[in-house]
C-alpha cells in the first residue's frame, strides 16, 4: 500500500510539473520569479513596484522590456526636482496604466505626453504611477505614501469599472486603518505565496473564486456583478469606500496645489459585443442579467458627490472602427491602438475640463 501511494504521488508531482511547465512555456508567466520580481512588499502599501527592477515579459501576444526607475514607477528617467517651466500629471491605476502588455512609449502615458509637449508652451511630464493587482484604496494609499511627492499639478484617477468597486469592498479595512492590511498568519502567508509562484495553483484559484461568485452572486466571477441590474450589497459598499478613497486623493492633491480629475475605463465587455453576448448567456443562464454599462454609470453616479472632472471612456472606445482591437484577446488589456484612442479622449478631456490651466500662484 505504501509503495502504490509513493507511486500515485509521483504521478500527481510528474503530472503536475509538465503541466506548470507548459503553462508557462505556452501562456503568460505572472507567476515566474522573473515577473514576481517586479514587486516589493511595503508596510504602508502592501505592495509596490520594486525600485530599478529590470525584467523582459514575454507571453504569446506579445514580449515587452520593464523598466522601473528610482522611485518606483514605470519610467525611464528618475523623477527629480521640477524643471523651469515643467508640468507634471500624476496618473494613479492598476496594471490598466501599469500596461506591462506594450512598451513604455505605446503607453497611453506616453502618448498623451507627446501629444502635450508636441502642443507647443509647456513641458510636460506624464508620469505613470499605476501597480498591478490595486484598486481604489491602494490609489489613494499609493499617492499619500509615495506619489504624492512626485510634485504633480494635475492627478488622474484611472477607475477600471471591471472590477474596482469590489476591490475597493475588499480592502475597507485597509481605507479605515490608513495603510494596507495583509493577513499575518504565517500558514495563511505561506500559502499565498505558494499560489502566486504557481500558474497552476493560480488557475485554480481563478477556478475556485469562479465557482464560489456563481453561488453568490451568479456571475462567473465576483467583479461581474457590478453589471448585474440588480446587484448585490457588496457593489453599493465597494462604490461607496471608492468615494471615500477617491475623495482623500483629490484633497491630498489640492493640499498640495495640485487638480484632480477622474478617468472611467470601462471591460473589454463593454466595447466587444461577442465577449459581452457570451457572458450575459452565461449570466442568463444562472438567473441573472448583465446591463452592459452600468458599472460605468454607478461610477459615474458615485463620484459626482465629489464635484470633479469625470471623463468616461467607455464611449471613446466603443467608437473605434473594431471594437475587438482594442484590448487583447487573451487579457483585458488595452492594445496599442487602444491606448492611442484613450491618449486621444484623455488631450480633449484635459482641455475641455479646465484641468490644463495654471494653477494660481500661493
Amino acid at each position: 500500500m505504501l509503495r502504490t501511494c509513493a507511486l500515485i504521488c509521483l504521478i500527481l508531482l510528474a503530472e503536475f510539473a509538465v503541466l506548470e511547465a507548459g503553462m508557462r512555456v505556452w501562456g503568460s508567466f505572472e507567476s515566474s520569479s522573473a515577473f514576481r520580481s517586479l514587486f516589493m512588499d511595503d508596510p504602508q502599501v502592501g505592495v509596490r513596484l520594486r525600485p530599478n527592477a529590470r525584467i523582459e515579459y514575454s507571453t504569446v501576444e506579445f514580449t515587452t522590456e520593464i523598466n522601473i526607475n528610482d522611485q518606483g514607477v514605470r519610467d525611464e528617467e528618475p523623477i527629480g526636482p521640477k524643471l523651469p517651466g515643467e508640468r507634471r500629471i500624476v496618473v494613479l491605476g492598476d496594471s490598466q496604466v501599469l500596461s506591462v502588455q506594450v512598451s513604455a512609449a505605446q503607453t497611453f502615458c506616453e502618448v498623451l505626453e507627446r501629444q502635450l509637449n508636441e502642443a507647443g508652451g509647456e513641458r510636460w511630464r506624464v508620469i505613470n504611477a499605476g501597480v498591478q493587482g490595486y484598486g481604489p484604496v491602494d490609489y489613494w494609499l499609493f499617492f499619500d505614501k509615495v506619489a504624492a511627492s512626485f510634485e504633480p499639478d494635475i492627478v488622474l484617477v484611472v477607475a477600471y469599472v471591471g472590477n474596482d468597486a469590489i476591490e475597493a469592498a475588499d480592502a475597507e479595512a485597509s481605507l479605515q486603518a490608513g495603510r494596507r492590511i495583509r493577513p499575518q498568519q504565517p500558514a495563511v502567508v505561506g500559502v499565498r505565496r505558494l499560489v502566486r509562484a504557481s500558474a497552476v495553483l493560480q488557475l485554480l484559484r481563478v477556478r475556485w473564486d469562479q465557482l464560489r461568485s456563481r453561488v453568490a452572486t451568479g456571475t462567473p466571477e465576483r467583479p461581474l456583478a457590478t453589471y448585474l441590474t440588480d446587484p448585490p450589497p457588496v457593489v453599493a459598499r465597494g462604490l461607496d469606500v471608492s468615494r471615500r478613497a477617491f475623495g482623500l486623493i483629490a484633497d491630498r492633491a489640492r493640499g498640495l496645489g495640485a487638480r484632480t480629475g477622474f478617468v472611467l475605463l470601462p471591460a473589454r465587455l463593454q466595447v466587444n459585443d461577442e465577449d459581452f453576448s457570451n457572458l450575459r448567456t452565461i449570466v442568463h443562464d444562472a438567473g441573472g442579467d448583465l446591463d452592459r454599462n452600468s458599472a460605468s454609470r454607478r461610477f459615474q453616479e458615485a463620484l459626482a458627490p465629489l464635484g470633479l472632472p469625470i471623463d468616461d471612456l467607455q464611449p471613446a472606445l466603443a467608437r473605434q472602427p473594431d471594437g475587438t482591437g482594442v484590448f487583447l484577446k487573451s487579457t483585458a488589456h488595452l492594445t496599442p491602438r487602444g491606448h492611442a484612442a484613450v491618449a486621444d479622449e484623455l488631450l480633449v478631456f484635459l482641455r475641455s475640463s479646465g484641468l490644463l490651466k495654471e494653477r494660481p500662484e500661493s
